[in-house]
């Protein structure tokens, strides 16, 4: 607002000093020439001052009018000296060219809408057209100024002041909801005070009453005070990461500077029909070449812009589509109707289909309705929101995984889903290792309590033994020292079960010492080998040549290896048929592993899962207490080693891995050599 208070003052100034003048017409003259240029030049001041402040097609706008400024003030200044040096008194001729210039200049700043944002790699092309612009209004500004009646240019000036007016209204609408619609308000507002001067004055020149400072120079100072006010308040550009949604709105089409190319042979023969003058035909004929020459070069610029824009475009399409391809996601593109659009590598690899082979299917076919199917997430989607959850992907072969999936929409202008994108990662792995963690906290639990109900069950059952032993002594009678012997075996199976307890809850480490797995494999299948022959078992063994030797407590290994064998020979007599059992060895990346395999009935995949739990047993009553693996995998554990369960395609398939121990012999044989060296 003190710009306009400023304005107000200086025009009130100018009129009080050019009525002290009024009767000395020389200095009047020259006090007008510089007079009337203060005002458009200090709005372009202010607008340079600022231009760090603006950026892209905001910058573009702003120097557009700083342009129109300079215009006016050159027509002014032109306008001053032709009065100074020829004593003309009107101002229709060569110096309202370019004060037309300057009040059109907003008009033409508005095709780079700086309300949309900053949108930097508009800003060439835009430039460009309004270029070509100005090129076609220099050449019917020419005809007019040269037309033998002013009628014609004081139509052309007035017609253009609303036009602007208008303009400047539209914006203002269109920008109601950004932070520049105070700018624009503030720019209609001078719009339209210049106007109403501007048909002031044009009533009076028509009438052939003009005359210089009077109120008619009002035109040209008052108007000039909303511009610096204007830029003065105009919101600065965003950063760039701000204004990154900005830059993706709709390109301009390149209509402006096309058009103008068009209509100029059209322009110049219907203005030389409708103001013939055969006086200036020669300049007439001077302007439209110079018109054509200058539009051509610009629709030459207008062109390469557009190449260089299609060029950044499509490098970042050509990275975009890279980034899309590369990454580690699975990402699935589908169209609203839930047909497959595209997907990136790694979703196809995933599935086990080609990109070919994946259009031809729909969402529904490449998950298993487990919850919630493809439908359900799409409805979801097209309603505008954002579904997150798991699904169960179906691959080409029949088998499963599980995704973490995100789906969202990609919406056009008007909100209308265009398609629809999936992005997943196969969460497989985790679950497993989830599942597994959730297994090994549920064995150290059980682990805990067993080791308390072991030492609370180990002293009566102490007791009762040892009672049991003294009573067999004393006792004479057969029959009842046979039940005393019974209850003395029942009584060790006990023992046993509990000693097998503490040794699965305290997972602990005895004396161990070196020893060899192919060694250890063969006394196990020694103390089962008359056992395998009666029942018809055969036995396969396998062992690696060059085994290393391992440190490791052997009754504690081979009890593991003897679980294992003597489960196998369960397995496969549960088969009722002939089978065998093969025991083999290996070395592997710094371990040594054992496996026992057999060619039984095998383990259910619903099973396998828990046959590591303590007191799970798939044997009959009384065949087993559940502790054989269990013992095992606690043994194997306390020697940082493993025991699984593999895949196998008949039966079951166990593997012992025990670390070698040479490597950690070898570092600490180094330690030594180095604390022993010479001091």
């Amino acid at each position: 607002m003190g710009w306009l208070v400023l304005g107000v003052l200086y025009s009130a100034a100018y009129a009080g000093v050019g009525w002290l003048l009024r009767d000395q017409s020389a200095i009047l003259s020259w006090f007008r020439a510089a007079a009337l240029l203060v005002p458009p030049i200090t709005g372009a001041v202010v607008i340079v001052r600022r231009r760090q402040t603006w950026s892209g097609c905001q910058w573009l706008f702003w120097s557009t009018i700083a342009l129109g400024l300079a215009m006016s003030a050159i027509g002014l200044t032109g306008w001053a000296a032709d009065e100074l040096v020829l004593g003309h008194g009107t101002w229709l001729a060569w110096p309202s060219v370019f004060a037309l210039f300057g009040s059109v200049a907003p008009l033409f700043a508005l095709l780079a809408q700086p309300h949309r944002g900053p949108r930097e790699p508009l800003a060439a092309t835009t430039a460009v057209d309004i270029a070509g612009l100005a090129v076609v209004t220099g050449f019917l500004y020419s005809f007019f100024v040269t037309a033998p009646s002013s009628s014609p240019l004081l139509i052309v000036s007035e017609l253009q002041q609303a036009l602007v007016v208008l303009a400047m209204a539209a914006a203002m609408v269109a920008a109601r909801r950004t932070a520049w619609r105070g700018t624009y308000r503030r720019l209609a507002l001078g719009a339209l005070v210049s106007f109403v001067t501007l048909t002031m004055s044009n009533v009076e020149a028509q009438q052939g009453i003009y005359r210089a400072a009077f109120v008619y120079d009002f035109t040209w100072i008052l108007p000039f005070a909303f511009f610096p006010w204007a830029a003065t308040t105009a919101p600065a550009s965003e950063t760039e990461e701000a204004a990154t949604e900005d830059r993706e709105l709709t390109r301009p089409r390149p209509w402006v500077i096309f058009t103008a190319v068009a209509l100029l042979p059209f322009l110049d023969f219907a203005l030389r029909h409708v103001a013939p003058d055969e006086a200036n035909q020669t300049f007439r004929d001077l302007s439209t070449a110079i018109a054509i020459i200058s539009v051509l070069p610009l629709l030459v610029a207008r062109i390469a812009a557009e190449r260089a824009e299609l060029q950044q475009a499509g490098s970042t399409m050509k990275l975009l589509v890279h980034v899309f391809e590369q990454s580690q996601d699975l990402i699935l593109v589908l169209t609203p109707d839930g047909r497959c659009r595209h997907a990136n590598s790694a979703f196809c690899r995933a599935m086990g289909l080609s990109p070919d082979e994946l259009t031809h299917l729909r969402a529904r076919d490449l998950m298993v309705r487990d919850g919630v199917s493809a439908d359900d997430i799409h409805a979801v989607v097209r309603a505008g929101a954002t579904w997150r959850g798991t699904v169960t992907r179906t691959r080409r072969d029949g088998t499963t995984f599980t995704s973490s999936a995100t789906v969202a929409a990609l919406l056009d202008d008007v909100g209308d889903p265009t398609h629809i994108v999936s992005v997943e990662r196969d969460i497989s792995e985790e679950r497993r290792l989830r599942e597994q963690l959730i297994h090994s906290e549920r064995l150290s639990a059980i682990g805990q309590l067993v080791a308390g109900v072991a030492h609370e069950l180990n002293n009566p059952l102490q007791g009762l033994m040892g009672l049991t032993e003294l009573l067999i002594n004393a006792e004479t009678r057969l029959e009842t020292r046979r039940d005393l012997e019974h209850v003395r075996h029942d009584g060790e199976r006990a023992a046993t079960i509990v000693k097998n307890l503490l040794a699965f809850a305290r997972r602990s480490a005895l004396e161990r010492s070196v020893a060899d797995l192919n060694e250890i494999g063969r006394s196990s299948l020694v103390l089962r080998a008359y056992e395998l022959k009666r029942v018809g078992i055969a036995v396969r063994a396998e062992y690696a040549d060059d085994l290393p030797m391992l440190v490791v407590n052997r009754e504690e290994i081979q009890q593991v290896v003897l679980n294992l064998i003597m489960n196998a020979e369960h397995a496969v007599r549960s088969a009722r048929r002939p089978g065998a059992i093969t025991l083999r060895t290996r070395a592997e990346d710094g371990a040594v592993c054992l496996e026992v395999s057999d060619d039984g009935p095998g383990v259910p995949a619903e099973l396998a899962g828990r046959i590591f739990e303590p007191f799970f047993t798939t044997k009959g009553v009384g065949e087993g207490t559940g502790l054989g693996l269990s013992v095992s995998l606690g043994i194997a554990q306390a020697h940082n080693g493993a025991l699984e369960l593999l895949p196998s395609a008949r039966g079951a398939r166990f593997a012992l891995t025990l670390p070698a121990p040479h490597q950690a012999v070898m570092a600490a044989s180094k330690m030594d050599a180095s604390s022993s060296g010479p001091a």
